[in-house]
């Protein structure tokens, strides 16, 4: 072989060496902005009260608590609610 075949063999060895490194920085920086992972760094920085859901009774937003009554059936419940609910139910926290 001659010294043109041996710099033509170089050179196609820097471009597909490019061509990896620039395909492997392409796919984590595309991953790290389309995943559904959060962050808990960046959730640990919002309290509690901020997290509020509608009650599944009175659809006011709340803070609820999860109970399930006798059937199974799950229920977010604000704290007015849950004690109309449990003189006449028997409700379990989940």
């Amino acid at each position: 072989m001659g010294p043109v075949t041996w710099i033509l063999v170089a050179v196609a060895a820097i471009a597909v060496v490019a061509l990896s490194v620039w395909g492997l920085s392409r796919r984590t920086r595309g991953s790290r902005h389309n995943s559904n992972v959060i962050d808990l760094k960046s959730k640990l920085k919002y309290s509690r009260a901020k997290d509020v859901q509608a009650c599944s009774k009175c659809r006011r937003k709340r803070q609820v608590t999860f109970y399930a009554d006798d059937s199974g059936a799950v229920r977010g419940l604000c704290n007015e609610c849950k004690k109309e609910l449990s003189q006449h139910r028997e409700l379990y926290p989940v």
